[in-house]
C-alpha cells in the first residue's frame, strides 16, 4: 500500500512540463472531441442527424464503457500516435480501454482534462468558474417546479436566431454536461433544456500554472468543428431507433430513445 500511494503522488505532482508540443496537441485534441460529442445537441424532426447513436456514445463515455477514438493512418503515422497516447497515459493525463491487447479509446481524466481547458485558455471553462450557472440552474428549477429548465431562462437572453450568438453562454454548462452532472434536451424546433441529474459529484479540481496559446485555442476550434461534422453525418448502430425530442409547447417531454 505505501508503494502505491508513493506512486500515486508521484502522478499527482507531474505537471503539464513533462508533455511534449506533440502530446499537449494530442490532449486538446482529445479534449475537443469530447466536447463536440457533449455539446448541446438542437433536434429537429426532419433532422437527418444520428441522434441515438451519439447520445449512446454519450452514454457510453460517462460509463467507461467506450471513450474517444484515436486513429492514425500509415505506419508512420500509427507509431507517432501510439508513442504519444502511451506518455499522456504513463502522465495520468488520460486513460484507455483495450481489446485483444490494442487500445481501443481513451478517456480525458480529470487532470488531464483540467490541463488540456488551461492549454486552451479563456475560452473554456471548468466546473469552479462556471459554478454560479450550475448554481443558478437549481434555483430555477426548484423556485418553478419544472423539470428542465430552458435556455433561455437559464441565460436571461432571448434565444432567437443563430445559437452562435449565445455560444458563450452554452460553454457555461457544457463542463457540467460532460461531468454527466446535467442533462441538455432538445425540443422539436431545436431549442435547448437543461436537467440537472442526481447524485453526481463535483469532479475534483485542480490548481495550475500553464500558459496558454493562440496555437491550442485554434487546435481546439478546429478539431472541435472537424469531430461535429463527422458526428452529422455518423451512421447509427441502431438503424431501427427513433429520437423523439420535446415538443415545442405544452405536453410531456418525451425524449427519451424509442428502440423497437
Amino acid at each position: 500500500m505505501k508503494r502505491l500511494n508513493t506512486r500515486l503522488d508521484a502522478l499527482e505532482s507531474r505537471s503539464s512540463d513533462d508533455l511534449s508540443h506533440a502530446d499537449k496537441l494530442l490532449l486538446v485534441g482529445l479534449l475537443a472531441k469530447r466536447d463536440a460529442m457533449f455539446w448541446p445537441w438542437r433536434c429537429t424532426i426532419d433532422s437527418k442527424v444520428a441522434y441515438v447513436e451519439i447520445f449512446e456514445r454519450q452514454r457510453e463515455y460517462l460509463a467507461g464503457v467506450a471513450g474517444i477514438a484515436i486513429k492514425a493512418d500509415g505506419r508512420n503515422e500509427w507509431k507517432t500516435a501510439h508513442a504519444t497516447r502511451q506518455r499522456l497515459i504513463a502522465s495520468g493525463m488520460i486513460t484507455a480501454t483495450h481489446s485483444s491487447g490494442q487500445v481501443t479509446s481513451v478517456f480525458l481524466t480529470p487532470r488531464g482534462e483540467a490541463v488540456a481547458r488551461a492549454l486552451v485558455g479563456a475560452r473554456l471553462h471548468d466546473c469552479r468558474s462556471a459554478r454560479l450557472t450550475y448554481i443558478k440552474l437549481l434555483l430555477v428549477r426548484k423556485t418553478t417546479g419544472c423539470d428542465m429548465v430552458r435556455e433561455s431562462v437559464l441565460f436571461q437572453r432571448p434565444c432567437v436566431g443563430s445559437p452562435v450568438d449565445w455560444n458563450d453562454c452554452t460553454e457555461l454548462i457544457l463542463p457540467f454536461i460532460t461531468a454527466g452532472m446535467v442533462r441538455p434536451v432538445s425540443d422539436t424546433v431545436g431549442r435547448v433544456l437543461y436537467r440537472p441529474v442526481e447524485g453526481i459529484e463535483f469532479p475534483p479540481e485542480f490548481e495550475l500554472s500553464i500558459e496558454s496559446s493562440d496555437e491550442f485555442d485554434e487546435h481546439y476550434l478546429k478539431v472541435f468543428d472537424d469531430e461535429t461534422r463527422m458526428l452529422e453525418g455518423i451512421e447509427s448502430r441502431f438503424p431501427n431507433s427513433l429520437h423523439i425530442p420535446c415538443p415545442a409547447s405544452g405536453g410531456p417531454p418525451h425524449y427519451e430513445e424509442i428502440k423497437p
